[in-house]
């Protein structure tokens, strides 16, 4: 009987050995969530700005960080993300840089209205050593910024009325985000600005809420608005460039070289956003139009910068440093 429960035991200890033995050993690789409040769509560049950051951060580390793609407002608005990687809740996002400037003054900077004359010009400027210094800002606020993409310029869709020159704009009820350059901007032009959450943006407009919001070709195409709205005002009045921002918290956990992959990833998927950006383009108008919407193009620009005359000097004060001056001499 003795022997018999030595038999068993040592046949329940070689069990348990194998069973252990047998375990895949633990993953090391390293899973985080990136998220945007538009539609997770691939004509959409908030989710081209993501998916391609994600593919380039798995192919440079050979899988071993894994970026998870949350569209459509499942990690929350623009502002609960910003807070929520202030204090690492939210591990990445990527923002409009609207919203970021209600949190970094310095950043509203980008928020100036009719500042680039077109995409290549911005791209320089972003790329260049001021856009360096404001994506440095956002250290002192408790988020790491990566790199800029593009949302592209944007340009004034209304339910009903057609937008060619500063007068037009008198009296209208626009959606506006909660930035001061934007709502400045519309004060300056007699616009009703009406700050609204993206999620309530569509139902505003077809309720009669607003009379219409700014937003790029590229978000006009993948949101619907066609069904919904009449004109697309090609004004161009804000340029909105993307930002790929991460938990300071999550960005100090990592290994010098996993940072510097980070980043070189966020700037090359800014590139490709840019240049899917420029090649959907056209392609896009033409479809709105042929679902109904109707674009109008001549819009009187040099109106516009008379209105606003000493605005840009006005801001300069709330932005902070020398940032107004320097991109001033920049842009000539």
């Amino acid at each position: 009987m003795q022997k018999l429960k030595k038999i068993l035991v040592a046949s329940l200890l070689l069990l348990v050995l194998t069973s252990c033995s047998s375990k895949e050993p633990k993953s090391d690789v390293k899973v985080y969530q990136i998220g945007f409040t538009t539609a997770a769509v691939d004509n959409d560049p908030y989710y081209i700005f993501a998916k391609n950051f994600s593919d380039i951060v798995s192919e440079k580390t050979n899988g071993k960080i894994k970026i998870e793609i949350k569209g459509g407002g499942q990690l929350g608005q623009e502002g609960e993300m910003f807070t929520g990687m202030q204090i690492g809740t939210t591990d990445m996002a990527v923002m409009t840089n609207a919203y970021i400037s209600g949190y970094i003054p310095a950043a509203g900077l980008f928020d100036l209205p009719f500042i680039f004359k077109d995409n290549e010009t911005a791209a320089r400027v972003l790329d260049g050593k001021i856009g360096s210094d404001i994506l440095n800002e956002y250290d002192n606020y408790g988020v790491k910024a990566l790199g800029y993409g593009e949302g592209g310029f944007r340009h004034l869709v209304t339910s009903d009325k057609i937008v060619r020159e500063p007068s037009d704009f008198k009296g209208l009820k626009i959606r506006c985000m909660e930035t001061e350059s934007y709502i400045s901007t519309y004060a300056a032009l007699g616009t009703n600005a009406v700050p609204m959450a993206w999620s309530e943006t569509i139902t505003g407009l077809q309720q009669g809420t607003i009379d219409g919001l700014d937003i790029p070709i590229s978000v006009t195409y993948t949101n619907g608005f066609p069904d919904i709205a009449k004109y697309l005002n090609m004004t161009g009045h804000f340029y909105s460039p993307l930002i790929i921002c991460t938990s300071k918290d999550l960005y100090d956990s990592l290994s010098e070289d996993e940072q510097i992959i980070l980043r070189e990833s966020a700037v090359e998927a800014g590139k490709l956003c840019r240049e899917q950006n420029k090649a959907l383009e056209k392609t896009m108008l033409e479809e709105m139009e042929n679902q109904g919407m109707t674009v109008i193009e001549d819009i009187d620009l040099d109106a516009f910068q008379e209105v606003l005359g000493d605005f840009y000097e006005d801001r300069a004060e709330t932005i902070g440093g020398t940032y107004v001056k320097d991109l001033m001499k920049e842009l000539n």
